[in-house]
């Protein structure tokens, strides 16, 4: 049997394929590029900067950890469904307790891995390292659940024709996703960041550990679901979108003060 080459096809299926790879391309480096400028900026703040490695590990801890969170959090939100509570009440459990806490423990666990480890890896040994190790978890967990954000719509523009190698389809992406870094991305990393806070006292305080990482868990998860919550009565009313906005400005400025107090710590604290 005779093989006929076709010019035309090969060169349609090529221009094909480097459409989808670039395509492929902008949409990881819009789903992804504004973590990495966020992990910079917290390294930034590190007067005695982490090894590389530890940080890669804990931010690659922090974006597999976006998998078991996602189930647990689908499993929470149908139990609390089948309570029968009110609407509004239902949905505010939904998104502080099945979503929210959910959320700040997977990028919590991230961290406590390492945190077992530093018994054989001296690098956390200052209580600051806790706040840029959880900006890290944060922002790698934040990088998957960024990607996973974008991808609907990715596929939208796909099916329409519009490529996203085309600035009618690139810009809507990019601007999505920078969007999202001064929204939900920098959410989640001022809420670890906070939660690295304290980490850092229950690590320097082994006796009071419980009740320190009770009540971080307990601002972050409030403050995280009711922006969540806000921002979905924000499709009712308008004014919904101002509680978000307090939440991010409020973690910023409590964030700030509590890496002050960090840094004046002392550089290790006692096992």
């Amino acid at each position: 049997m005779e093989l006929i080459f076709d010019a035309d096809a090969a060169l349609a299926a090529l221009a094909w394929f480097s459409q989808a790879a670039g395509s492929l391309a902008i949409y990881l480096i819009a789903g992804v590029l504004p973590c990495f400028l966020w992990l910079l900026f917290y390294l930034k703040r590190d007067r005695h900067p982490e090894p590389k490695k530890e940080i890669a590990k804990v931010f690659f801890l922090g974006g597999l950890m976006t998998a078991p969170a996602v189930a647990m959090e689908i499993f929470l939100i149908n139990a609390i469904d089948t309570l029968g509570l009110p609407e509004i009440i239902a949905l505010l459990a939904a998104n502080i307790l099945a979503i929210a806490f959910i959320e700040e423990y997977a990028k919590y666990f991230a961290v406590w891995v390492r945190e077992q480890a530093a018994q054989q890896n001296r690098h956390l040994d200052e209580p600051v390292d806790f706040v840029i190790y959880m900006a890290a978890a944060a922002l790698g967990f934040a990088a998957v659940e960024n990607l996973l954000f974008l991808l609907p719509s990715v596929q939208e523009h796909l099916f329409a024709g519009t490529a996203l190698l085309r600035p009618e389809g690139a810009t809507f992406i990019v601007w999505l996703s920078l969007f999202r870094s001064l929204t939900a991305i920098l959410l989640h990393t001022l809420c670890s960041g906070v939660l690295g806070y304290y980490m850092a006292m229950a690590f320097c305080r082994r006796k009071k550990k419980t009740g320190i990482l009770s009540r971080g868990f307990l601002l972050v998860s409030c403050l995280h679901g009711l922006y969540n919550f806000s921002i979905i009565k924000s499709e009712d009313d308008l004014l919904f979108l101002l509680v978000p906005l307090a939440i991010i400005l409020f973690l910023a400025i409590n964030l700030y003060g509590k890496f002050k107090r960090l840094l004046k710590m002392k550089s290790v604290c006692k096992m």
